[in-house]
């Protein structure tokens, strides 16, 4: 009976018109009872579902067939199954829950998310495809995009690699990402582990990004005034393979540890550097550069305008504030009080809701934030001490 299911969901049926179908009852997806035509949609039906539907079967919208999950309805996975959409005029639109283990769109489909979509390993959408995410995207391994992705709501992913072009409104937090396609940011934060960009990159308008580890550019990257870039470990501007890099800097680009620029600075902007720092290219513009460790830097081999100043005004980066001490939160997920094991004395907490909103704050005591009163979702807490803070991510069960 299985191998028939699968036959009737990746099959188109010859001769048989493309049908709108909806779900009438909860079950499963291969119960033809659940829906209003009383049979098993095919690849190419536009399927509309208002209620909670799940699939044993990995399945595919094709010839431009499409899903509709309404508000209320949900479409999960049974085990782990995976969804491709494929095809100009295909797509799966997503108002209310949905769930899979991998995703793929195709050829020129199409999608979009107001609601939650959750993906626990990986999401790829190819050239020529489109999609729009105004809710939430989390539970993520890796993303691949592409072609055209806008991020308006929140996204949550491991791995991210963008190739195509990328527009951000939202909220991005990531671990290592990278760009060699084209990637606007107009508002929201974008928390990474790692950041690399050859591609173009321009942060505009508002919005901030934070990298823990270490950032890089080799590419084109933009960053307006009023914005602001905290890495927290190494940064550097160059191409190790003797290409261009440019890198303009209009806003506040802090670095906790050593800073390095290998090809071509310009701005109006600030950087403010807790270590080394060594210039073996060209820094344009009226920049303000303050290096903790001796104002200027500590080695130039490079070409710096007199029109560049150096501390005017000073900054005290130690970069205290921004450090990012180890910290592990458990459990996490919680349904109640969630504990820190780290040996930095914080002192207060902040907890912000997936759309940067203040959501709590208080005096830590004994290493323990009490979460019974918050809803379930996906929050950030920032920890709050004498030399450090630092941003983290947790789930309230």
């Amino acid at each position: 009976m299985m191998k028939l299911l699968l036959i009737l969901c990746f099959t188109p049926c010859l001769g048989i018109a493309q049908q709108t179908i909806t779900s009438t009852q909860n079950g499963s997806a291969s119960n033809p009872f659940v829906w209003n035509c009383l049979c098993i949609p095919s690849i190419s039906d536009n399927i509309i579902i208002n209620h909670q539907i799940t699939i044993e079967v990995n399945w595919a919208v094709t010839s431009g067939g499409s899903i509709t999950v309404n508000s209320g309805g949900q479409l999960m996975q049974s085990g782990l199954r995976s969804i491709l959409i494929d095809g100009v005029g295909s797509e799966y639109l997503n108002y209310g829950n949905s769930a899979f283990d991998a995703m793929a769109y195709m050829n020129g489909a199409s999608g979009q998310n107001t609601g939650h979509f959750s993906i626990t390993q990986g999401a790829y959408f190819g050239p020529g495809t489109t999609y729009n995410n105004t809710g939430l995207v989390d539970g993520l391994d890796s993303l691949l995009t592409e072609g055209t992705f806008s991020n308006n709501g929140t996204l949550f992913t491991g791995n991210f690699l963008n190739t195509g072009s990328f527009t951000n409104t939202g909220h991005i937090g990531a671990d290592s990402t990278g760009n060699t396609g084209t990637f606007t940011s107009t508002n929201g934060y974008m928390y990474f582990s790692a950041f690399g960009n050859t591609g173009t990159f321009n942060m505009t308008n508002a919005g901030w990004m934070d990298v823990s580890d270490n950032w890089l550019n080799a590419g084109n990257f933009s960053l307006a005034a009023g914005l602001q870039i905290y890495a927290h470990n190494d940064f550097y501007n160059g191409d190790t393979l003797g290409g261009t890099a440019f890198l303009t800097n209009n806003g506040v680009i802090e670095v906790t540890n050593d800073f390095f620029n290998g090809y071509s600075i310009d701005g109006s902007g600030n950087f403010c550097i807790g270590n080394d720092s060594y210039n073996g290219g060209t820094v344009n513009g009226t920049l303000d550069f303050c290096d903790n460790t001796g104002m200027d830097f500590d080695l130039n081999l490079g070409t710096v305008a007199g029109t560049v100043t150096f501390c005017q005004p000073g900054c005290f980066v130690g970069l205290e504030e921004f450090q990012t001490p180890n910290v592990l939160l458990f459990p996490n997920p919680t349904n109640g009080v969630i504990s820190l094991q780290t040996n930095e004395p914080f002192s207060s907490f902040t907890i912000f809701s997936i759309d940067g909103s203040k959501i709590l704050s208080g005096v830590l005591v004994g290493n323990e934030v009490d979460l019974s009163a918050l809803k379930v979702g996906v929050y950030f807490i920032q920890l709050i001490g004498i030399n450090s803070s630092t941003l983290k991510r947790m789930v309230k069960n």
